[in-house]
């Protein structure tokens, strides 16, 4: 199941981090989240990486992932990503 523009607009300026987790209330199994880069972009590259995922007692299944930006200018984002199938 692929997701597009999901959570808050975030933005990035060059050389900063941000930390995303997202949770189902069931396993999806593995999960890719990267960053939904939005215009205007100054020069922004949002790097996605550390991706990680925590099963729950419960069932529940929480996904994590670390976006950098790497490039010369800012730009808002949020996630994008989907299932490996």
């Amino acid at each position: 199941m692929a997701f597009n523009n999901v959570g808050p607009l975030t933005y990035l300026a060059p050389g900063q981090t941000a930390y995303w987790s997202y949770t189902y209330g069931v396993d999806h199994g593995t999960q890719f989240a990267t960053a939904d880069v939005k215009a205007p972009n100054l020069g922004a590259i949002h790097m996605a990486d550390q991706q990680s995922k925590r099963k729950e007692n419960n069932g529940n299944a929480t996904y994590f992932v670390q976006i950098h930006n790497q490039g010369i200018g800012g730009a808002f984002h949020n996630l994008q990503g989907g299932g490996m199938s």
